[in-house]
């Protein structure tokens, strides 16, 4: 005769053996419905979601779409954005790009530009556009904009774009440019280079401010932000201003 605990042992042996088939019925269909969501929602012609391009001023969604191969309609279920943002890097305008969603279905390309720091003369007449980074943008017969200061009396010799500036010279200036705020070199037009890597920087205003070699023009930066404030807010007449000196020396017209 069997015992209590005999009983249910054997209880439970057949009800696992009977739900057996049922939990591999269950997990069939799962598979089944999950399978045949998954074709559904990366259909080409499913038009699920939109890109929007954050921060960008010169990137487009439309250039996003072309550069990534993406198709109309959209279905943000076939973007891989790992890809995306492998594709985007290689964009010579960009230098970080990231992505992410947001509710209910958005993907956010977010980008960080290089910005052109000046243009300098090259090569067969040229004109190179050279980033904060010291990449070369852009390379042209002209100035196309003035999106950065000419540099005069200096070449960089034979570039193309996205090579990157090895003249120490214009190295040390874009140094000095990049640590300078947006306002003041806004007000740079133009940036002169002597043979021996002097610069003398033109304000809008017409007053050229002297600051020597880049490793003094650095030294120097606050004294030239001071400046470039007080030529905005006063009719200073001055032939230039010389910065090489321990006080600024203002030689008046």
């Amino acid at each position: 005769m069997q015992t209590t605990e005999e009983r249910i042992n054997a209880q439970r042996r057949n009800n696992r053996h009977y739900n057996k088939p049922k939990i591999i019925l269950v997990v069939i269909c799962s598979l089944c419905v999950f399978g045949g969501l998954y074709f559904f929602l990366h259909r080409p012609w499913l038009a699920f979601g939109k890109i929007v391009v954050d921060n960008g001023q010169t990137i487009t969604v439309e250039e996003v779409k072309k550069v990534a191969n993406i198709h109309e309609p959209v279905n943000l279920f076939n973007i891989n954005r790992s890809e995306l943002e492998h594709i985007l890097s290689h964009d010579l305008r960009i230098e970080k790009v990231t992505t992410k969603y947001s509710l209910p279905n958005v993907l956010h390309v977010i980008v960080k530009e290089r910005k052109p720091a000046i243009y300098a003369e090259c090569s067969y007449n040229g004109f190179a556009k050279i980033s904060y980074s010291g990449h070369v943008l852009s390379v042209g017969n002209g100035i196309k904009d003035a999106s950065a200061p000419f540099v005069s009396g200096w070449k960089v010799g034979n570039v193309y774009a996205g090579d990157m500036v090895q003249d120490e010279e214009i190295k040390g200036l874009i140094e000095f440019l990049g640590k300078l705020d947006t306002a003041v070199t806004k007000s740079i037009v133009e940036i002169s280079l002597s043979p021996e890597g002097s610069i003398k920087v033109f304000l809008k205003n017409g007053v050229p401010v002297i600051l020597g070699t880049p490793e003094n023009a650095i030294k120097k930066m606050a004294t030239f932000t001071i400046v470039c404030k007080e030529l905005e807010t006063k009719p200073i007449k001055a032939k230039y201003i010389d910065l090489t000196y321990d006080k600024p020396y203002v030689k008046l017209q």
